[in-house]
């Protein structure tokens, strides 16, 4: 040991001395600490020499040991190759092969590497790793686990002195703690703001504690997806914008943007919203979904609202149709179970006496309140500045869209459920 550290000395002092002729090099030289032997041909001065067998070594607050070594001086580089781990305070870099480059503090692993700090642990097939600016870029199959989220994707930059994490291409988190997995092409995570925001074609899917995933499970998509949280057990707040869809059970939705808070369990709907219950249809302005236990309790719409329902399965152009200022629904088991249109109300209901059409029934009132059973409208109330008139069948058969309520239009295609990823990694 003695010879080596010789050796060692007589190279940092003719690196040295090469340094300040040309000017340049490195602020802090790597230097070996330890090995078994050393092996190689030339001068013992020479500036590349392999060392063999618990191989040590340092550079400033960055010290690793491996089975081999290639050092270079006067470059300050070294190849390390049989159970590399590089340590720098809490951080462990652990790989088959390193090459490090103490210039500029780079470590590259080009046969896979993990990362482990404190609980945050990351693999991939390469990576490469700025040890003076603290940033980690990981390629090919990459895999995250930092205490309850994990994180799949196909590259992924983690900048430790800020604590953010940029995944990209076929990205699917899974956050155990909130129940919920997340997909998209693109997702930035801060930890330390509890921000997450997911870009191309962004879904998500939640449920309750103790469900599991089952037909309970929320699914969400939209083009841009944005979640704040100040902690696991906290409120959290979710944004989406851009062709936004939701989905559950019987109950579904669609809207140019989505809020949503856990505090108060409100989900408001703008820019164009419709809400599907059952075989109901809610078209407003703006919808408001007030949600109790994981299921949707109320809605409200207000701005123009318009719910449409479908009786005649045998005659789809037959829609029931109210109309008002606002539209309050109670749900129950994903059915609309009760409503009140207030505000200018009119109502249109296609009438059936023992399954015989007999036309229908146009009523305007200040408020419309009525109970509706197996998708139709049953004991309905008009109450205040009540007008109305009754169309026999024979001049209702056949003209069903000529009679509409103001602003009656026709909802887009319901969305239908994604089912959650599966990555071919998340399997090994």
């Amino acid at each position: 040991m003695r010879v080596v550290v010789i050796i060692i000395f007589m190279q940092l002092l003719a690196a040295a001395v090469m340094q300040a002729q040309d000017g340049i090099g490195p602020e802090i030289p790597i230097v070996l600490e330890n090995a078994d032997s050393l092996i190689g041909s030339g001068t013992v001065d020479a500036s590349v020499r392999t060392f063999q067998g618990n191989v040590r070594f340092s550079q400033g607050n960055v010290t690793g040991r491996c089975d081999r070594a290639v050092h270079d001086v006067v470059r300050n580089t070294i190849e390390l190759t049989g159970s590399v781990l590089i340590r720098q305070s809490e951080m462990t870099i652990a790989a088959p092969s390193v090459r490090y480059d103490g210039r500029v503090s780079i470590a590259y692993a080009p046969r896979g590497l993990r990362v482990d700090q404190g609980r945050m642990s990351i693999t991939s097939r390469t990576g490469r790793y700025d040890l003076r600016r603290r940033i980690a870029v990981f390629q090919q199959n990459v895999h995250a686990v930092d205490d309850s989220t994990r994180i799949w994707c196909d590259s992924l930059v983690h900048d430790r002195t800020v604590d953010t994490m940029l995944a990209v291409g076929s990205v699917v988190i899974q956050d155990s703690g909130r129940h919920s997995w997340f997909g998209a092409d693109q997702a930035r995570r801060d930890a330390n703001a509890g921000t997450l925001r997911l870009t191309g074609s962004a879904r998500a899917w939640t449920w309750q504690h103790g469900r599991g995933q089952s037909a309970d499970t929320v699914f969400i998509a939209a083009d841009e997806m944005r979640t704040e949280s100040a902690g696991e057990r906290l409120t959290r707040r979710m944004i989406a914008i851009g062709n936004v869809r939701l989905v559950r059970a019987e109950a579904a939705a669609t809207s140019g943007k989505m809020e949503y808070s856990d505090g108060d369990s409100l989900i408001d709907l703008t820019e164009s919203p419709v809400v599907w219950s059952d075989s109901s249809v809610l078209v407003a302005a703006s919808i408001q979904a007030r949600s109790s236990g994981g299921e949707i309790r109320t809605i409200v719409g207000d701005g123009d609202a318009v719910l449409i329902s479908r009786s005649d399965t045998l005659l789809p152009d037959r829609y029931d149709q109210i109309v008002g200022k606002r539209i309050t629904i109670a749900i129950q088991s994903d059915s609309v179970k009760m409503l009140t249109a207030s505000g200018d109300a009119q109502s249109i209901t296609f009438r059936q006496e023992s399954g015989d059409r007999k036309g229908l029934a146009k009523v305007a009132a200040d408020t419309i309140n009525a109970t509706i059973v197996d998708n139709a409208l049953t004991d309905v109330f008009w109450l205040g500045g009540v007008s109305g008139e009754n169309h026999p069948e024979r001049l209702v058969s056949g003209r069903e869209a000529e009679f509409t309520v103001p602003g009656f239009r026709l909802p887009p295609r319901r969305p239908i459920y994604e089912p959650a990823p599966i990555r071919r990694s998340m399997l090994r």
